[in-house]
C-alpha cells in the first residue's frame, strides 16, 4: 500500500505540475538561503578565528604559573627565565611538533617623537619566528622586522599616523625595568604593520626580542607562542603539553587561543542569534508558502478526494496521501535547493566581492561562503520536513470532506 500511495503520490505531483513547481521554488528558495547565509557565517568565523591566530594569539600560549591571575599587578614576577624557557622550548618541540615558536615580551610604556609622547604596548619578538607565526598581519609600509636590526621597530598603523614621522626615523622608548626604574632606548622605524585591529594598531610597538629585553633589564619572556599544524588539534595539545609540564616538575600553565578571544566569541554569540533569526523568517516564509498551495491542492481536487473516500480509503489513508505528496515534493525541492545553494556559494565565493570594513577592524575582506558538510545535510532535513509538517493542516481538512458534499462538489 505505501508502494502504491507513493507512486500516486508522484503522478499527483507531475500531474499537478505549476502547483507543484509554486511549492519546489518556496522550498529551494528556503533551502538556498540557508546554505549561502550558513556558509557566509561559517567563512566569517573561520576568518575571524585564524586572522586571529596568526596576528596575535597563536594556538596556545605558555605561561609561569600564576601569571593570567596575578601578573596584571605584579608583571615582573610571572616571567619565564632563560632557562624555562628553554627547557619547555625543547618538551613541545618533541612532543607536540608545532610549526612555530615564538617567545614574546609584552610591556608598556611611551613613545616620543621629540614633539609629543604616547603610550604604547610594547613587545619584544624574535623575528625568525614572528614571520612565520603572524602571517596575517600586513606591512603597509617599509619593511618586516629582522634579527639583524637590533634597533629595528614595527609600528602599529594608527599609532604612526598619530605621530609626525617617516619610516626610517629614530624614536624614544621609555617603560619601567623590572626592578623599577625608567629605561630608555632608541628606535629605528622599519615599517607599519596592520593587525586588522584598530585599537591594537593605535597603540601597538614590535622590536627585536633582544632590544626589548635590553630596554627592561632581564633575559625573560612574558610568554611563548605556539602555532600548530592545525587548528583542530588545540585542545587535545593543551591537555597533552600540561600533562608534560606537570609530570616534569615545571611551574607552568597554558592558555588556548579561544580561552584569550573574548572578541571573537561575542561575535559569534552575535551572528548565531542573527542566523537563529534569519532561520525562523525562511522557515515562516516556506511553510505558509508550502501550506498555501497544498490547501489549494485539496480544493481542487475536492471531487478526487471524495471518490477516492468513497471507493473505501480510511481518512487516514487520505491523509497519508496527501503527506506522501508533500513528501515527495519536499525530497525534491530540498534536494535541488541544497545542490543550487551550493552552486551560488561557488559563484560567490569565486566572484570575490569585497565587503565593507567591519566595524573596530582595520581590513576589508572578500566574501567567502563555505560549503559546510553540517549545514547541507541540516538544510536538506529542515527542507523535508517543513514541507511535511506544513502540508498536516490541508492534509486533516482532506480526511475531513464529507463524502457526499465532496462527489457533489464542482
Amino acid at each position: 500500500m505505501t508502494g502504491l500511495g507513493l507512486k500516486m503520490a508522484t503522478l499527483n505531483v507531475l500531474r499537478n505540475y505549476r502547483r507543484s513547481l509554486i511549492t519546489l521554488a518556496a522550498i529551494m528558495f528556503g533551502c538556498v538561503s540557508l546554505v549561502v547565509f550558513g556558509g557566509f557565517v561559517q567563512s566569517m568565523y573561520d576568518g575571524m578565528r585564524e586572522s586571529m591566530i596568526r596576528s596575535q594569539l597563536g594556538h596556545i600560549q605558555v605561561y609561569a604559573q600564576g601569571y593570567n591571575q596575578f601578573a596584571k599587578a605584579e608583571p615582573d614576577q610571572y616571567m619565564l627565565d632563560a632557562a624555562s624557557l628553554q627547557t619547555v622550548q625543547n618538551l613541545i618541540d618533541e612532543h607536540a611538533q608545532p610549526l612555530v615558536m615564538a617567545p614574546r615580551l609584552n610591556f608598556n610604556g611611551l613613545l616620543s617623537d621629540g614633539k609629543q609622547s604616547l603610550a604604547i604596548m610594547g613587545v619584544g619578538v624574535d623575528a625568525d619566528s614572528e614571520a612565520l607565526l603572524s602571517s596575517a598581519i600586513k606591512i603597509v609600509a617599509g619593511e618586516d622586522l629582522f634579527p639583524m636590526d637590533t634597533d629595528g621597530a614595527l609600528l602599529g598603523q594608527g599609532l604612526f599616523e598619530s605621530l609626525d614621522i617617516e619610516v626610517g626615523d629614530y624614536l624614544t622608548l621609555m617603560a619601567s625595568t623590572t626592578d623599577g626604574a625608567i629605561n630608555a632606548v632608541d628606535i629605528r622605524v622599519s615599517g607599519v604593520i596592520n593587525t586588522g585591529t584598530q585599537a591594537l594598531d593605535d597603540r601597538l610597538v614590535r622590536l627585536n626580542l633582544s632590544h626589548a629585553q635590553e630596554l627592561l633589564y632581564t633575559n625573560a619572556v612574558t610568554r611563548l607562542v605556539v602555532l600548530l599544524e592545525d587548528t583542530h588539534t588545540t585542545q587535545a595539545a593543551q591537555r597533552q603539553l600540561q600533562s608534560l609540564f606537570e609530570l616534569h616538575g615545571l611551574a607552568i600553565e597554558t592558555r588556548r587561543w579561544d580561552q584569550l578571544a573574548d572578541y571573537y566569541h561575542q561575535v559569534v554569540a552575535l551572528f548565531d542569534g542573527i542566523f537563529g533569526f534569519v532561520r525562523i523568517i525562511v522557515i515562516i516564509i516556506v511553510a505558509l508558502s508550502i501550506s498555501n498551495t497544498m490547501m489549494m491542492a485539496v480544493m481542487e481536487r475536492t471531487r478526487e478526494l471524495g471518490t477516492i473516500r468513497a471507493m473505501g480509503a480510511a481518512p487516514l489513508q487520505v491523509v497519508g496521501l496527501v503527506l506522501l505528496e508533500a513528501l515527495v515534493l519536499g525530497l525534491l525541492g530540498a534536494l535541488v535547493g541544497v545542490f543550487a545553494g551550493i552552486a551560488c556559494a561557488e559563484f560567490i565565493t569565486w566572484a570575490e566581492w569585497m565587503m565593507p570594513t567591519p566595524p573596530g577592524s582595520t581590513q576589508d575582506y572578500p566574501i567567502r561562503v563555505l560549503i559546510v558538510a553540517d549545514i547541507l545535510w541540516q538544510t536538506f532535513a529542515l527542507g523535508v520536513i517543513i514541507a511535511v509538517v506544513s502540508s498536516l493542516y490541508p492534509a486533516y481538512k482532506a480526511a475531513r470532506l464529507p463524502v457526499a458534499n465532496a462527489l457533489r462538489f464542482s
